[in-house]
């Protein structure tokens, strides 16, 4: 599996060690909250949904108070990233609804040079262009233009 690093302002999260850093300096997240923050960051501007959290971290068949635990697991990351959530940066509440991490990253995988969320959109009719083949050109000599090619 692919080591990822993902960074986002001045934090850089380690996927492969687990491992959230702020400016360098490791930054203490237990394991749950951390988790969350995978699975959300991973769901980068897209609604996760309560509903979704809890599979995700606990699986269908848990009895614990799941919503207790995503309370608790929310904002231990607000107090690590120390973000508000009256004015988000990182992590944004739905109310009713769910969260959506917000942040612009960079995801740098294996050592692959870091590709940016920021601004980056493409076209449904540019990704059709970008993979499929294009079809082979036909060059008329502008001389015989209008002429038969299979006679001389």
């Amino acid at each position: 599996m692919a080591e990822k690093k993902v960074g986002f302002g001045e934090f850089e999260l380690d996927f492969g060690r687990y491992q959230l850093c702020r400016r360098g300096q490791p930054v203490r997240l237990e394991g749950l909250p951390l988790q969350l923050l995978m699975f959300l960051i991973e769901n980068q501007r897209k609604l996760v949904t309560r509903e979704q959290i809890a599979d995700a971290l606990w699986g269908k068949d848990v009895f614990v108070d799941i919503e207790q635990g995503i309370n608790t697991a929310i904002r231990k990351i607000r107090m690590a990233l120390d973000d508000d959530s009256a004015q988000p940066q990182f992590l944004q509440t739905v109310v009713g609804r769910g969260y959506r991490f917000v942040a612009a990253i960079t995801v740098e995988e294996d050592g692959v040079a870091p590709v940016s969320s920021e601004g980056f959109m493409v076209s449904a009719e540019e990704l059709g262009r970008a993979i499929l083949p294009r079809p082979p050109r036909v060059r008329q000599n502008p001389s015989r233009a209008g002429v038969n090619p299979s006679f001389p």
